[in-house]
């Protein structure tokens, strides 16, 4: 199976891995990503061989390490549809794999991003994170179509989901680990070896164990999570924000445009 936007390998046995893949945008989120990531997820979830899988972003061009600044409003002004049921749809298949997923960030890490990191299993982070969740500073609402309200709060509270839309903070390494946001942090060099081990020690465990395991666990918290995540879309018309993501990013970018004229 070929993709332009991700990286899809087998770095050890048992052990699949996903990588952003679209460097010159700082691995942004285009609609031909989100379908690919559909597509890879979805042969992960089926292969029998693959028994734990990392999702990490590719190196800035200039070397230094990056996740992805999240969904790329430029893409949608270019023509790059992105359907808008897309999201949800990854970030749900994701979040209900019995298959552990880690999520391996460092460097930019922000909004769109930081959804599919939310949907994974654990969260290992690099020294040079940076996270951030902009939905409210750079598209006017602070409940995020794929559900990252619901995924922060599950996560790390009420109190640090707060800060985190409200005031646009970008979380540090350190912060990441304190809130429970991230398992652990580990140096740039040896973030990625760090997250292969603990993918590796989880593949190498029973299979139907782990599956009972995460079944259980995922199960007991589905209820709770189904409905925030139906409750965002409800907010959403509640208080009259009835556009789709890309009506609204397009505003964004037009606005930005017109700005620079």
């Amino acid at each position: 199976m070929s993709y332009e936007y991700i990286i899809v390998e087998r770095p050890a046995e048992r052990v699949a891995s996903i990588t952003l893949d679209h460097p010159a945008r700082l691995n942004a989120i285009n609609g031909e990503m989100l379908r690919e990531l559909d597509r890879a997820v979805r042969a992960i979830e089926q292969d029998d061989g693959v028994h734990a899988w990392l999702l990490r972003g590719a190196p800035r061009q200039d070397g230094r390490p990056c996740f992805s600044a999240g969904v790329d409003l430029k893409a949608i002004n270019e023509g790059i549809r992105m359907e808008r049921h897309m999201g949800p749809k990854v970030t749900n298949a994701i979040d209900d794999m019995l298959k552990p997923s880690i999520a391996v960030l460092d460097g930019t890490a922000s909004t769109g991003a930081i959804e599919l990191a939310l949907a994974c299993d654990f969260r290992l982070v690099g020294q040079q994170v940076a996270i951030s969740d902009w939905h409210l500073k750079h598209l006017g609402s602070g409940v995020g179509s794929w559900g990252s309200p619901a995924r922060w709060l599950s996560l790390v509270g009420a109190a640090v989901t707060k800060e985190m839309i409200l005031t646009a903070k970008v979380m540090t390494a350190d912060e990441a680990v304190a809130t429970g946001f991230a398992t652990a942090q580990h140096a740039s060099d040896v973030l990625f070896d760090e997250a292969l081990a603990m993918a590796k020690t989880m593949a190498g465990m029973d299979r139907g164990g782990v599956k009972q395991a995460l079944a259980h666990i995922q199960e007991s918290g589905a209820r709770e999570r189904d409905h925030s995540l139906k409750l965002a879309t409800h907010v959403r018309k509640w208080f009259g924000t009835t556009e789709t993501f890309g009506e609204r990013a397009m505003k964004v970018v037009e606005a930005r445009d017109k700005g620079r004229d």
